[in-house]
C-alpha cells in the first residue's frame, strides 16, 4: 500500500489520492507540516539534501538568494533571532492548541528512528505531553517497531542532535533536569498507555482484520 501510495504521489496522480481520501473521510482533516509551513528558502534549502525516498535519488541543492535566517541571527530577542523561522515550534504549538483543543500531534517515525535522535523533534513531542495534547505515532510495521524498540529504552536528550548546533544548545539550555526529562520521554512512550503500547494494539488490530479477510477469501474460493 506504501509503494502504491508513492508513485501516486510521484506520477501526481492526485485526483485519485483526493478520491481516495474523500471515501475514507480524512479529506478534511489538517495537518501542520514543518516542510511545507516553513519557508525553506529562509533556511536551510542551499544545504546538501538526503537521498529522496520516493525517486531515490538525491536533489540538487537550492541555488536562490533569499536571506537565511539561523536561531542566532540578528536581530535577536531573549537571545533567539526574530526572523528565524525554525526557532518558533513551542510558540506555534501553544498558538494552535490554544485556538483548537482537538489539535493533536501526529509523530510519524522513519523506518530507521532517526526521529528520535533529532532535538527539535524530541522537545515537540515532550512539549506535546506537557499541554496535554492528544498524540498518536505511525510506525512503518510491526517488525520496525520491534527492531528498534530496544534502543528506544536508552533514549537521553543530551545525545540528540539538530542542523545547527546552536539551536541544539538552545533545546538543551531549555532543560532544567535532564534526567527528569529522559525519564518522562521514556515513560510517555513506554507506559501502559504510551506511544508504543498503542502502536502494538493498532498492530494487533490490522492482523485480527486481516486474519478475518484470509477466512473469507478461502471460504469464496471453496
Amino acid at each position: 500500500e506504501k509503494v502504491l501510495r508513492d508513485q501516486r504521489l510521484a506520477q501526481s496522480e492526485l485526483p485519485a489520492l483526493k478520491a481516495e481520501l474523500y471515501w475514507k473521510k480524512k479529506l478534511d482533516t489538517k495537518y501542520w507540516i514543518c516542510c511545507f509551513a516553513v519557508n525553506q528558502h529562509a533556511g536551510i534549502c542551499h544545504s546538501t539534501p538526503r537521498m529522496d525516498p520516493v525517486t531515490h535519488t538525491i536533489p540538487e541543492p537550492c541555488t536562490c538568494s533569499h536571506p537565511k535566517y539561523w536561531s542566532d541571527t540578528a536581530p535577536l530577542r531573549n537571545g533567539q533571532s526574530v526572523r528565524c523561522e525554525m526557532n518558533k515550534f513551542d510558540d506555534m504549538m501553544s498558538c494552535l492548541h490554544a485556538k483548537n483543543h482537538r489539535f493533536g500531534q501526529l509523530i510519524a517515525v522513519d523506518t530507521d528512528f532517526n526521529l528520535f535522535t533529532r532535538a527539535w523533534c524530541v522537545a515537540e513531542i515532550h512539549r506535546a505531553q506537557l499541554m496535554g495534547m492528544p498524540q498518536r505515532m505511525s510506525i512503518y510495521s510491526e517488525a520496525n517497531l520491534r527492531e528498534h524498540e530496544g534502543w528506544l529504552q536508552h533514549l537521553k536528550v543530551e545525545t540528540m542532535s539538530a542542523s545547527n548546533p546552536s539551536d541544539t544548545e538552545l533545546i538543551l539550555s531549555k532543560i532544567d533536569d535532564k534526567q527528569q526529562f529522559n525519564e518522562e520521554l521514556r515513560s510517555l512512550i513506554f507506559d501502559e498507555n504510551g506511544l508504543i503500547q498503542a502502536c502494538h494494539e493498532g498492530f494487533d488490530k490490522v492482523a485480527m482484520l486481516g486474519a478475518i479477510a484470509q477466512r473469507g477469501a478461502t471460504r469464496v474460493v471453496r
